[in-house]
């Protein structure tokens, strides 16, 4: 079976990689080259959209695009035709009636209560910031393929992490632990009671396969942790006594280091049960696990 995954070379996308090529003829496009190049898999390194003759696929996985609370600050303008482009190029997979499995964001349901449904309002905040572009972006595309009437199945994942997230992009378990590892006071951005629900990025693969395996064509659903669950405080504590470490935790705002395109994400938690239904899937490696496994790359 020929599996297309573009952002291949990216944290989820390298992880998702490694698992198919066990079972999968896989051909990744991504704009970087790969850091560790899977054997046997084909790798184009460019742009999704630049891709002129796309390659046969059975199922493509699109994980491909901006990512990061921080990263995006630095895309305003333009992050949104990319995202809406690369969506775009995915239309002769759908029309041709290959599978495709969009990842989205959990950014789409702004704030409202917890945990999150896939029924949710898709709910759009007063002003503009970085991850309001983000997040209409995102939902306008997702909104643009179901629309094709194809098969689409659209994951919306929460706070992932684990082995080989990188920091720069804004992400925060990998920045507490190279400030760990460094000695350094942990950042907390305020007011640090935001809640998170922390996944391991292998559960995430596992639940990103079994959507093209048994999710039902045009539906969304939610993959995260809900028994990770914690604020981004407790996450530092935790930190702190895993790592062995002795060092203090900074409350700071964010937007002193960002600039006024920064806003800190509310509270979000998923609601899984049509991910346990439909796709027989359920997350099972802890908060604890998902620290030490990010930790030993340090």
């Amino acid at each position: 079976m020929k599996a297309l995954v573009t952002g291949g070379a990216g944290f989820i996308g390298s992880h998702l990689v490694e698992s198919l090529a066990r079972t999968h003829d896989v051909t990744v496009i991504d704009k970087v080259a790969p850091t560790r190049p899977v054997e046997g898999v084909r790798y184009i390194t460019s742009r999704v959209q630049h891709v002129a003759d796309a390659p046969r696929a059975d199922i493509v996985y699109h994980l491909a695009g901006p990512v990061g609370p921080v990263a995006v600050t630095h895309l305003t303008g333009r992050m949104t035709p990319d995202i809406i482009d690369m969506a775009r190029w995915l239309w002769d997979y759908v029309r041709a009636g290959v599978r495709v499995v969009f990842v989205s964001t959990s950014e789409i349901y702004g704030e409202q209560a917890q945990p999150m449904d896939e029924q949710a309002p898709r709910i759009i905040a007063a002003g503009h910031s970085a991850r309001m572009e983000y997040a209409t972006a995102k939902l306008a595309a997702e909104t643009m393929l179901l629309n094709m009437g194809g098969d689409v199945r659209v994951i919306r994942p929460f706070n992932v992490a684990g082995p080989g997230q990188k920091s720069y992009g804004g992400f925060v378990l990998p920045r507490f632990l190279e400030q760990a590892r460094d000695g350094q006071a942990l950042t907390v951005y305020t007011p640090g009671t935001q809640r998170r629900a922390f996944t391991h990025v292998l559960d995430i693969v596992d639940g990103i396969r079994r959507a093209g395996l048994y999710g039902h064509r045009n539906t969304a659903y939610n993959l995260g942790n809900p028994d990770n669950e914690c604020s981004i405080m407790e996450l530092a504590d935790d930190v702190i006594a895993l790592t062995n470490s002795r060092v203090g935790i900074d409350i700071i705002d964010p937007m002193v280091l960002w600039g006024e395109k920064f806003r800190e994400a509310p509270d979000k938690v998923p609601d899984i049960a049509k991910a346990k239904t439909d796709l027989l899937w359920t997350p099972t490696r802890s908060r604890e696990q998902t620290i030490l496994d990010a930790w030993r790359q340090f």
